[in-house]
């Protein structure tokens, strides 16, 4: 293990146990600003659990990197990324 692991293990368990310790005080401040109310409005007015089952569904169904492969595609000469559905290719010229 580097030093460098050890070092963020480190940080994040000082900030793990700072926030355990100061979860009263955090929910006190949440609660003093309005966003915990803020949140239950949107949760009881937009998440139902529909929209929970959809998103799940979503989730599990689409591969990793299906946003990627809808946006993007490779040429097929040089195998370079290309955005734009029958758009040259900016490496080699040619029309994939």
């Amino acid at each position: 293990m580097s030093i460098a692991k050890r070092k963020l293990g480190v940080c994040v368990a000082i900030t793990a146990v700072l926030v355990l310790a100061n979860t009263g005080t955090i929910f006190a401040w949440l609660q003093d600003l309005g966003v915990i109310p803020f949140a239950q409005h949107i949760r009881s007015e937009y998440v139902t659990g529909t929209a929970i089952v959809v998103i799940v569904a979503l989730l599990i169904l689409l591969p990793g990197r299906a946003v990627w492969a809808i946006s993007a595609r490779r040429c097929p000469v040089c195998d370079c990324v290309m955005f734009r559905r029958g758009a040259y290719c900016a490496e080699c010229g040619s029309r994939g």
